[in-house]
């Protein structure tokens, strides 16, 4: 059965096993998205839970785009970016209650991201963590999801144009903060 017969299935007569297998078809890639956006499995898995209950809530909503996948990514990115916002204030309230543990905390964020990977894949992987927000969920969509300049630019909201600056100023990064590993081949 196509996505949309599916969907439509589950619209028309709630029937929930056309669901759970609509639903089974992107978990693994949204799951994998959100995870190397955000860094941590357990939360992607709660945002995917939270995608999948928009689909759930609204069906008819889903019927109307072009792409099921680039619908479900953004919603998933968007919900993403509203998680940091939250873990954002978090972190700002407590660094006023509490500086010296914040000041710990940075101390280890540090030690962490100074910490050598012998794996050519860990090293590369780190990279990408280390790029800005922007940059790194560009690249995430590009390398990771496959997704050409216009579905990225359709996922986030970007032109094109700038979804194509954006990819650039992310590869000139890695080219640098790589340059070690070239240069042992």
């Amino acid at each position: 059965m196509t996505d949309r017969t599916l969907l439509e299935a589950y619209a028309d007569t709630g029937d929930s096993e056309c669901l759970g297998i609509f639903l089974k078809r992107y978990e693994t890639s949204l799951i994998r998205f959100v995870s190397n956006f955000l860094g941590d499995e357990g939360i992607a898995q709660d945002i995917v839970q939270e995608t999948f209950l928009k689909v759930a809530r609204r069906p008819g909503k889903l019927l109307g785009v072009r792409s099921f996948h680039n619908w479900l990514l953004k919603v998933a990115r968007n919900q993403s970016i509203d998680h940091l916002r939250r873990v954002i204030r978090q972190r700002r309230h407590s660094s006023r209650l509490q500086q010296e543990a914040s000041s710990q905390a940075a101390q280890a964020d540090t030690a962490i991201e100074t910490l050598e990977h012998s794996e050519r894949s860990a090293r590369v992987r780190m990279e990408i963590d280390r790029l800005r927000p922007k940059l790194k969920e560009v690249m995430l969509l590009k390398v990771q999801e496959s997704k050409s300049y216009r579905e990225i630019a359709e996922i986030t909201g970007l032109t094109v144009t700038n979804v194509g600056y954006l990819v650039h100023q992310a590869m000139q990064a890695l080219r640098s903060s790589l340059r070690d590993l070239r240069e042992d081949t």
